[in-house]
């Protein structure tokens, strides 16, 4: 189990190392204005990088009021882009995501070597949109820590429901933790938040003081994001402009919700081959995990805006609900060996080829920044090679509008990218 994880996080660690500040870490080098700048892209001054926890903070407090109110993930990713640095950076988010995989295993209660290994292969395989994980600094904070938090506040809020902490000090560390975990993120927390609510209003009798404190934690933390001005902004210039625009927005939605419908195809299939008793008893279990799913998905036709990472945290959980529902198929020893055999196999096929177009990729990256910035009209031209498609959405080359926009913003210099 140890070996395999190690591998993993090797891994990981090659593919985050492979990529120096990109994206949106090129902006959140610096400290942001607390008020919109017309002439400027985004509201933050060029010519002040953040070169301190006081800074830092400082940057927040003004990002909150024009940008967004993830306060916690932000804070961090300034210090890491500001006075950190990226090398640090990879090896603590390696880490993370050691954590995620622990607590994965944790959630669909794998034990066994076998087990193990085939929930470590789904959990590297079947993701959607991995690169988000280890591409830059701001993605890997803003959801693959905040899927950490989300999860460890899912297990412990069962783990309370066995026995709660009898000491009020103890039940106000819950409510802190809470709303830690809610100001995270509010693609995970208001799904989380709004699960809660539905388990709290079916389940209130039942509840004790320290879910409640983690309940009200949640919901403190969920508000302090939901709540700032920063956010309402930004949301104020996402909406769509015609019908036909809102429309493809909609069925994007519906293109990319795979792991949704592999959940149903697998709580259909369970239908015949568990029981009806089964399923049942899996829904009851996994109660919280289910309405996170189903209010995700029924968030993602509400708001005006829509990317495929904005799927993450739903998908995140079908996935988990997935893993979990199939270790509970009855399949023979003889048949389950060379399954979870195969899928180790492939997994450790993908992740040599993923880290080796990682690197690629990052070459090519500091290749075309190197070429932009030596040419006078800033043309930059991308290297020939092809990334295979099964290793497409772990990796992430320069080319799309927003990133080539930032780079040519930061830098002062309009880039052109050619083939």
């Amino acid at each position: 189990m140890a070996a395999l994880l190690l591998l993993m996080v090797v891994a990981f660690y090659l593919m985050c190392a492979s990529n120096p500040l990109r994206w949106d870490d090129l902006m959140y080098q610096y400290v942001w204005y607390d008020h919109k700048v017309p002439e400027l892209l985004h509201p933050v001054d060029l010519d002040n990088r953040v070169d301190d926890v006081d800074e830092a903070f400082l940057s927040q407090c003004h990002h909150y009021t024009v940008m967004n109110g993830r306060f916690i993930v932000h804070f961090i990713t300034q210090c890491f882009c500001g006075f950190i640095g990226k090398g640090p950076f990879n090896a603590v988010n390696a880490l993370v995501y050691l954590a995620f995989l622990v607590l994965g295993l944790r959630f669909v209660g794998a034990k066994s070597l076998g087990k193990v290994a085939f929930v470590l292969a789904g959990l590297w395989l079947l993701p959607p949109v991995q690169w988000i994980l280890s591409f830059d600094v701001v993605f890997p904070i803003n959801y693959l820590w905040s899927a950490v938090a989300c999860l460890a506040f899912v297990l412990l809020f069962h783990k309370m429901s066995l026995r709660g902490l009898p000491s009020w000090w103890q039940n106000a560390l819950l409510v802190f933790f809470g709303v830690l975990c809610g100001n995270f993120h509010e693609g995970y927390s208001l799904l989380v938040s709004g699960a809660l609510f539905f388990y709290a209003l079916f389940h209130f009798k039942k509840l004790n003081a320290s879910q409640w404190c983690l309940i009200m934690g949640m919901w403190i933390g969920t508000l302090t994001v939901i709540g700032s001005p920063g956010i309402w902004n930004r949301a104020a210039g996402a909406s769509a402009e015609t019908l036909q625009e809102t429309l493809a927005r909609k069925l994007d939605i519906l293109r990319y919700s795979k792991r949704l419908y592999l959940l149903i195809a697998l709580l259909a299939v369970g239908y015949f081959v568990l029981g009806r008793k089964q399923i049942k008893k899996f829904f009851v279990e996994n109660q919280i995990a289910f309405m996170v799913v189903v209010l995700g998905f029924l968030l993602l036709f509400m708001l005006p805006y829509y990317s495929q990472r904005m799927g993450f945290p739903m998908e995140l959980f079908a996935v988990l609900l997935s893993l979990k529902l199939l270790l509970r198929f009855p399949i023979k020893t003889a048949v389950a060996k060379p399954i979870v055999a195969a899928m180790v196999l492939l997994m450790v096929a993908h992740a040599v080829t993923t880290v080796i177009y990682a690197q690629k990729v990052g070459e090519e990256y500091a290749g075309m920044l190197e070429e932009y910035q030596s040419s006078p009209d800033g043309v930059a031209h991308r290297f020939s090679f092809e990334v295979p498609k099964p290793v497409a959405s772990y990796v992430y080359r320069l080319g799309e509008d927003s990133e080539v926009g930032l780079v040519s913003f930061t830098m002062k210099k309009e880039m052109i990218v050619k083939p």
